[in-house]
């Protein structure tokens, strides 16, 4: 099963889960899974054009039919603002 890790921010959606396993094939089929396990947060992690999908360390520009791997370390990671 992939293991998807959640920012200090995200864990606000996840009542303080750092970190979940989840048996998904693919990057919506795992938002899918998420969104059962934690209601609510799928509409938070599924603004593709803000949160990045970064699979093993590498970003994936287009995520949502790419292939989950079964060992697979999964973050979405949200934008930074600056000023």
């Amino acid at each position: 099963m992939a293991q998807v890790h959640f920012s200090s921010n995200q864990r606000r959606l996840t009542g303080g889960v750092a970190q979940v396993e989840v048996d998904a094939a693919t990057v919506r089929e795992l938002l899918r899974k998420l969104e059962e396990m934690f209601p609510g947060i799928g509409a938070h992690l599924d603004r593709t054009s803000a949160t990045a999908v970064a699979i093993d360390g590498d970003i994936i520009p287009d995520p949502m039919y790419e292939a989950v791997p079964a060992d697979a370390e999964v973050h979405f990671i949200t934008p930074l603002a600056g000023g």
